[in-house]
């Protein structure tokens, strides 16, 4: 049975510093020079897909618009992103949805037979951006948040939010990853009719027949 969901809280904690000061919860792989140097091609974009996705999912699950994802290959290497906007409504909520995406990649591989402490390592640091901004945002808020606490008030607390949300939503998550990698960017409205939830982004605007136009 993959280990998934809220075990993530009563795991021990093990935090590991990496050679740049980064720390993660599996260590840097000895040796170890490009971040996703266990992962080819096709793997890498399918975790891209899978990363977004969790973030996609979570946002809407949280109220959360979603304007836009992209996934596509680069000059630098597979590129992936999600545009959000909106209220953000609770701390929990986009916690949750900041921790998602390493969420999602992680159990996805898990669940596939595919997962290794290097991958596992390799999808942190990938999430490098994800977690800064949960710092900044915790700190700019006021929020009660120490990254490395642990069980309660960290990093760890707020991937349990996350599982909690992937476990309840996981087949709205296989089903956007898929149409992303299917058709390498998803609209808002795209996005609404995958996951089969409301997306404040997707607003529907209907034509004016009145002749008079609109203020």
């Amino acid at each position: 049975m993959p280990e998934h969901g809220l075990s993530i809280r009563t795991a021990q904690a093990a935090w590991s510093q990496n050679t740049d000061g980064v720390w993660t919860w599996y260590p840097q792989p000895s040796g170890m020079v490009r971040i996703y140097a266990s992962f080819d091609d096709e793997l890498l974009r399918k975790h891209g897909a899978f990363h977004e996705a969790g973030h996609v999912v979570t946002s809407l699950v949280h109220g959360l618009g979603v304007d836009g994802v992209h996934l596509s290959p680069s000059a630098q290497g597979h590129m992936f992103h999600t545009v959000n906007s909106g209220t953000i409504a609770s701390w929990t909520g986009y916690g949750a949805m900041l921790a998602a995406g390493e969420r999602a990649a992680d159990r996805w591989l898990r669940e596939i037979g595919q997962w290794t402490p290097e991958r596992a390592w390799a999808i942190e640091r990938g999430a490098r951006s994800d977690r800064a901004t949960a710092v900044d945002f915790a700190a700019r808020t006021g929020q009660r948040f120490e990254f490395l606490a642990h069980p309660w008030d960290g990093w760890t607390n707020v991937c349990s939010w996350a599982d909690g949300s992937l476990d309840a939503h996981w087949s709205r998550v296989v089903a956007v990853a898929g149409a992303l990698l299917d058709r390498g960017a998803l609209s808002a409205a795209d996005v609404a009719e995958v996951a089969d939830l409301p997306n404040p982004s997707a607003v529907i605007v209907l034509p004016d027949d009145t002749g008079e136009g609109s203020a």
